[in-house]
């Protein structure tokens, strides 16, 4: 089984990368039943529109901190995924997660599902 994760690592600041994640992650609030049944991106809108930062940050692992992100994975290896697909919340700071964060996070993740 295969399940989607999404980290908005930041190198220094907690703060942005949950301002990043609310931005453009927001509608994850809602879980995927609501998603799933949104038709438009009106709808979309609509849905998260009173979703909070701190309902963002309590969802999706934000910050630099790797223990967190791995944390933030752990209920899909403990359900059973064999696989996960992580997803960098906001590709302008994809080159410095790769280059900083991406070899240690695996190393963690392996490590803890271990």
């Amino acid at each position: 089984m295969r399940a989607p994760a999404s980290p908005a690592w930041d190198p220094d600041d907690a703060d942005a990368a949950i301002q990043r994640a609310h931005h453009q992650f927001r509608w994850f609030g809602g879980g995927w039943p609501v998603n799933s049944e949104l038709p438009t991106t009106a709808s979309f809108t609509a849905a998260s529109q009173f979703v909070r930062h701190e309902d963002v940050a309590s969802s999706i692992p934000c910050g630099p901190d790797i223990d967190a992100i791995t944390d933030g994975i752990r209920p899909f290896w403990e359900a059973g995924f064999t696989d996960v697909a992580l997803v960098q919340v906001d590709g302008s700071t994809n080159d410095r997660f790769l280059a900083e964060a991406a070899g240690p996070l695996l190393d963690a993740l392996r490590s803890a599902s271990g």
